[in-house]
């Protein structure tokens, strides 16, 4: 079999990557995976062979590269210049003035409190009784406990069935295939907000079950979610094939954040 030419031009990127002491991440490792996936099948000779295990091999040593690089930069807390210039041009001018206040804490200073301020609040504070007689006043004060529901809890409760909330995961599952790989807010956020948060507990679910997967782009920061081919979907694109290690990934739903985001849906909609 004729030697294809996209495979020979990823094996000879491989080896510009190591003559050149370029950027090793400039490979695309998944990719590179799938186009030896699909020649794999065809191969008869003992050259196909040896053509497959040199891909094999120059493969190998970019993602040791890849390592390296990863180690030198995480052992010094490295962070690339031109990696946080590209974000903050990407920033929009209210979010940087958000992580400048939340990063942002001044201190007393003394044109900001005058001496007979700072008179009246030691004298305020000298007055007070001790904490041991104040806290008399206000009782026992008990912390409730914190606990988790549970699929069978809610059971119990009659708050939910069986056969309904299996009804409500399988719609979830048809609009994730009917949709495909999907920003994971999007996804889950809808019209209002006792939605969103119903919704954002069964995608957890059948993530949690490996019917789904989250793929994190830490460069955007964002998350996209996935139907995993294993989970009965049909195959297509834009479904995964999960690992076989379930992971945790929190993702925080606020009302907040969903307000935000109906605001910029209503934006984007009336601007069409």
């Amino acid at each position: 079999m004729k030697a294809p030419e996209d495979l020979l031009r990823l094996i000879n990127f491989c080896k510009t990557i190591q003559r050149a002491d370029t950027d090793p991440f400039d490979l695309d490792v998944k990719r590179f995976l799938t186009i030896l996936r699909e020649y794999v099948r065809r191969w008869k000779s003992i050259d196909d062979l040896m053509l497959d295990a040199e891909a094999m091999s120059e493969l190998t040593k970019v993602i040791e590269l890849q390592c390296d690089w990863i180690k030198d930069r995480s052992a010094s807390f490295y962070i690339d210049p031109a990696l946080v210039e590209f974000k903050l041009k990407l920033m929009e001018p209210a979010q940087l003035a958000s992580a400048f206040f939340k990063a942002w804490h001044p201190i007393v200073s003394l044109d900001r409190i005058t001496p007979e301020r700072l008179k009246q609040g030691l004298n305020y504070w000298n007055a007070l009784a001790p904490l041991s007689q104040r806290k008399s006043a206000f009782g026992d004060v008990s912390t409730p406990e914190t606990g988790t529901f549970k699929l069978d809890d809610l059971i119990v409760l009659h708050i939910l069935s069986r056969t309904e909330f299996q009804e409500q995961i399988q719609e979830v599952l048809n609009e994730l295939e009917a949709r495909g790989r999907t920003e994971y807010h999007d996804f889950v956020y809808g019209d209002s907000f006792e939605d969103s948060v119903r919704k954002a507990y069964l995608t957890s679910y059948i993530v949690s079950e490996g019917k789904a997967e989250l793929d994190i782009e830490p460069l955007e920061e964002k998350v996209f979610i996935s139907l995993c081919s294993q989970s009965g979907g049909s195959g297509g694109e834009g479904e995964e094939e999960c690992p076989d290690e379930k992971r945790s990934i929190p993702i925080a739903i606020s009302y907040e954040d969903w307000m935000k985001w109906s605001k910029k849906r209503e934006q984007e909609q009336s601007g069409r």
